[in-house]
């Protein structure tokens, strides 16, 4: 069963208990047309059913006498309901021939329902006369192969709302003596002067209270939650729409002076490009006539051969060998090479340059 749907058949159910005494076990008196529709939508566990839609586990399944007479002259087509229908208490209607089972149901359930029955039945006019002629008659019934709680009649609440209203309204007993309360009047001697004085301060009080009403506080602001956005007069929004549209104004102003500039220089600098371009290609073309006019008149002078420098040989440095000893431990004598002469080293050098 959804949610919502239980919790509305736990507050009627929660109603039917506080207005009618409903006390559990509730008792179910179920027709023949009721028990036939459980076998027909195959429904294996029928208390468990009536527990879902009730809320609660404490059920008494009950049947009439009548109503299973009219099972059994249905015939053995239908002996699984019979079966079914024997496994729950008999409501003994003392009706000593079987009369029409929903005669017997409206019987049972009397004027004023005292015996607190729940009725489950798939007759519709079983349900209307009950709805229309007994108040506190919770009923059950079969939409779509799902077992429903019907809402409440509308006796039913109107019945409620008379006993909410005897509630709050004083009882007979205590409603007369307030009637009948006796009115003595005393003379006091003295009495009407103080009544003058009386109504005199009362006066002058009021007069007083008239002329100075107290204003209404403000809160403490310490104790208040700054708000978000402060709460501003019709002065101050006008105000700020105006500094708000002068703003607009000096932003597009700026970005119209800043356009016009953009455009000035872009004029500027294509000028100067085109001016410099012209004086570069004059330039060029002077240039060009220069060289021609040079190459008529004289030809082009041959570079001449500078002759090369002679190239020294570089000396090699000469290794120093440390005499041997001899066997008698004395040095042995260097040998002295004789040198070239530097004349002769220069003058070959110059020939093999020539």
């Amino acid at each position: 069963m959804r949610q919502r749907r239980a919790k509305i058949y736990r507050k009627m159910l929660h109603a039917y208990q506080l207005q009618f005494s409903f006390r559990e076990p509730y008792q179910l008196l179920i027709d023949d047309t009721f028990s036939l529709a459980l076998s027909r939508y195959k429904i294996s566990d029928p208390v468990q059913q009536f527990g879902n839609v009730l809320q609660s586990k404490k059920i008494k399944p009950l049947i009439t006498q009548c109503c299973m007479q009219a099972l059994y002259a249905l015939g053995k087509e239908h002996q699984s309901t019979v079966d079914m229908a024997k496994a729950w208490e008999r409501r003994m209607c003392n009706h000593r021939e079987a009369i029409d089972p929903q005669e017997c149901v409206k019987q049972c359930v009397g004027k004023e329902n005292k015996h607190r029955y729940i009725v489950a039945s798939e007759q519709g006019e079983l349900r209307r006369d009950l709805r229309l002629a007994v108040a506190g008659v919770p009923m059950m019934h079969f939409t779509q192969a799902v077992m429903v709680l019907e809402p409440m009649s509308p006796l039913t609440k109107s019945r409620i709302e008379e006993k909410e209203d005897t509630k709050l309204s004083l009882p007979a007993s205590e409603a007369g003596l307030l009637k009948n309360q006796p009115s003595v009047e005393v003379d006091i001697v003295g009495e009407a002067a103080d009544e003058e004085k009386v109504e005199g301060e009362t006066g002058t009080e009021a007069a007083e209270g008239s002329g100075r009403r107290r204003k209404r506080k403000a809160p403490n602001p310490l104790s208040v939650r700054k708000p978000k956005n402060p709460r501003l007069t019709m002065e101050e929004k006008l105000q700020k729409e105006q500094e708000y549209k002068k703003q607009k104004q000096r932003n597009a102003a700026k970005a119209r002076m800043e356009a016009s500039k953009l455009d000035g220089t872009k004029a500027a600098s294509a000028e100067e490009k085109g001016g410099s371009g012209g004086r570069k290609r004059r330039g060029s073309r002077a240039n060009k006539d220069g060289s021609a006019e040079g190459e008529t008149a004289a030809p082009k002078a041959v570079p001449v051969a500078k002759p090369k420098k002679a190239v020294e040989p570089k000396e090699v440095p000469k290794k120093v060998q440390v005499p041997a000893a001899d066997t008698n431990g004395e040095p042995k004598k260097k040998k002295v090479r004789s040198k070239p002469r530097p004349e002769a080293a220069n003058g070959d050098s110059a020939e093999s340059s020539a």
